[in-house]
Order: structure tokens, then C-alpha cells, then sequence
């Protein structure tokens, strides 16, 4: 009997995975899979209904879900080195300084008082030390400091554009002008046709470890500015292939690694790649993520009656991610936020050995 096209025999899967489980799976009762394909269904299998756990957004919902973010994800700046600060103090012209630069060891030279430490401070802190130390001069200093330039600030543009890198934030940049700065999107050669490399559909923007909500389709293709948002300090922005084909093996596994897809690719052939599991490793709910990570299909699937032909395995497509997770955690958005720095640390290792 087998599964799927080019795929595994069942009793080949079965034993790869029983010798997998004996290098420490422990594992525990779980939710009901939701996952099935019937292209792939052996005979007399259990029949379950493939519904995706998590549905995709409609445009509106990703657009209320980004301003809600938004709103909750106050920037908060502190300075670095590099940046140029400038210093003023009501009634006392000869204190009024411009263009000071914080030195490589994160102090800048104040008249009066000398070094101050400013980095990793926000402006409010310097601000009232410098008011502090001033006190020992002056009465009642009325201290401003305005940073004219931040330096320090980065964001990161990684896969198939021309420039990718760590860029300066510098002012006000838009996902747009992100883009402009890189160069635009990679383009290359396919059958003699210059053909754009970039996979919008899977463009995501990561920010202090959570996915923004971006329709990156919809804004680099269509133009709608809605979702051409400012940046922050530290966003990630990752452009993947739309030629290469892989699939993401992370969580629970010996070995997370992204490999390459072929056809006939299931759940179990991910698995067995993953050369066993952790002790913390529950395989009644690995995790199939099919689409944008900020907006993607979930489906859950339960490997432990896969091995004993009470369910069927499922197909999967370039892209999808496998991740099987401790038993502990049991939260989607839990789950995510331990995806994202493995997916970010792989992504980065390609573009490193590219």
C-alpha cells in the first residue's frame, strides 16, 4: 500500500516513525485531527473532515487586526551610538549646543557637566539627569534635547530583492520606501524571460516577534497604500523565492532544517527527515501552516493514527511549514512566537550561503 505519488510505503512510514519515536517521543492525548486528503487515503481509512483550524482573513479583517496592532505597539526609541543629539537650556545661549554625537562608548560631552551615559536611554532619561547635574550651576535649568539624527536605529530587508541588508531608520520610512531602498524586487533569468524571483503570497514583516498583518500582493502589486505602513526600529522583512520549492521542518525534531520539496511530499516524509524527536514532542497535533504566517491556513494533524492507518497521512505544498510542538504548549499564538525565531534563523542561513 502506498501514500501518495513518489510518497512512502504505509509500513515504511510506520516503522521510520515507530524507530524515530524510540529515540525519546514522549507523547500525550490530544485534540482530534482536522486534516485529511482523500487523494491520499489508503482503503477503509478513517475519514476526517480536512477543515483548516485557523481561516484566512478577509482584506477588512487584516486591515482592523493592523491598526489594532498598531495601536497596542507603541514605539518606544532609546539611544545608541552614533546617534547626534542637540542640547538647549532656557536663558543660557552659551549651553546651547548642536550636532553631538554619542561616542562609541555611549557617552556624549555635555558644557558644564562633561560625559553623560545616553545609551540605551530614551531622551526623557537624559533629559533629567542632564536637569540633575545642571542643578549643581544653575537654579531652575529648563533642559531640551532633540536627537537630529538616529543613527542606531535599523530595520532588515532579507531575501530576493536586489540590495538585501540592514538598513538605517532614519526618519519616517514607509514599507515602500523599504522596497525603493533595496533595489525593488529580484528579477532574473527563467527560459530566456526575465522573470520577478519574489514570492509576495509568503512576504512577511516581523516586529518584536509578532506578524504583522501585511498584504504584501496587495500593496506591491495593486498599490493599496493601507497597508504601507511605517517601519520600526528592529522589523524583520523576509522575501522569499517564488522558484525555490521547500518545506520547513521546525519545532519537536532532532534535526530543524528547510528541505526541498518534491512531489508526493507528506507530513510523514517531513518527519522522518527530522531524524527523531524530543522527549517534549507531542505528535497528536503536529501543525501544517499553508500560506502568509500573518494570515495562514492551520490544519493539525494526529501522526500517532496516521501510524496505525486509522487516519490518513496529508500531501503537502512549496512553502508549507511542519511544526511539531512540546505538549505543553497549546495556544496558536504561543506556537508562532516560537516559529518565527527558527524560521528567521533558517531564513538567514540561506541568504548566508547564497
Amino acid at each position: 500500500m502506498t501514500v501518495g505519488q513518489g510518497g512512502l510505503g504505509m509500513n515504511g512510514m510506520r516503522y521510520a516513525l515507530l524507530l524515530a519515536l524510540l529515540v525519546g517521543l514522549s507523547t500525550c492525548g490530544g485534540d482530534k485531527p482536522d486534516v485529511t486528503d482523500e487523494s491520499i487515503q489508503p482503503p477503509k481509512a478513517k475519514v476526517v473532515e480536512k477543515v483548516p483550524v485557523v481561516k484566512p482573513m478577509t482584506v477588512e479583517e487584516r486591515l482592523a487586526k493592523l491598526e489594532q496592532i498598531k495601536r497596542s505597539m507603541k514605539p518606544h526609541f532609546v539611544l545608541g551610538k552614533g546617534d547626534v543629539l542637540s542640547l538647549s537650556v532656557y536663558g543660557e545661549p552659551d549651553l546651547t549646543v548642536k550636532g553631538i554625537p554619542v561616542r562609541p562608548d555611549g557617552k556624549v560631552a555635555f558644557p558644564l557637566i562633561g560625559d553623560v551615559q545616553v545609551e540605551g536611554k530614551t531622551v526623557d532619561q537624559v533629559s533629567k539627569e542632564v536637569t540633575r547635574r545642571l542643578r549643581e550651576y544653575l537654579r531652575t535649568p529648563k533642559v531640551a534635547i532633540m536627537v537630529e539624527q538616529f543613527n542606531s536605529l535599523s530595520y532588515t530587508i532579507a531575501g530576493e530583492v536586489t540590495k538585501p541588508g540592514v538598513y538605517p531608520l532614519k526618519g519616517d520610512v514607509t514599507l515602500t520606501q523599504a522596497f525603493a531602498m533595496a533595489g525593488g524586487l529580484k528579477q532574473g533569468s527563467f527560459r530566456s524571460t526575465t522573470v520577478e524571483l519574489a514570492d509576495l503570497t509568503h512576504t512577511f514583516l516581523a516586529r518584536n516577534g509578532k506578524i504583522l498583518p501585511i498584504d504584501f500582493e496587495r500593496l506591491l502589486r495593486q498599490g493599496d497604500i493601507r497597508f504601507d505602513i511605517k517601519l520600526a526600529p528592529g522589523d524583520y522583512i523576509y522575501v522569499p523565492s517564488g522558484l525555490s520549492k521547500q518545506i520547513y521542518l521546525l519545532g519537536e525534531v532532532t534535526r530543524p532544517n528547510l528541505y526541498a520539496f518534491k512531489a508526493g511530499f507528506t507530513v510523514s516524509t517531513a518527519l522522518t527527515k527530522g531524524e527523531g524527536f524530543t522527549p517534549d514532542a507531542d505528535l497528536s497535533r503536529v501543525h501544517v501552516i499553508r500560506g502568509s504566517l500573518d494570515n495562514p491556513q492551520l490544519f493539525i494533524l494526529d501522526m500517532n493514527k496516521v501510524l496505525e492507518g486509522e487516519e490518513t497521512d496529508m500531501r503537502l505544498q512549496p512553502n508549507d511549514i511542519v511544526y511539531v510542538p512540546p505538549t505543553y504548549l497549546t495556544r496558536w499564538s504561543r506556537m508562532l512566537s516560537k516559529i518565527l525565531p527558527s524560521l528567521q534563523m533558517l531564513q538567514t542561513g540561506v541568504q548566508l550561503t547564497k
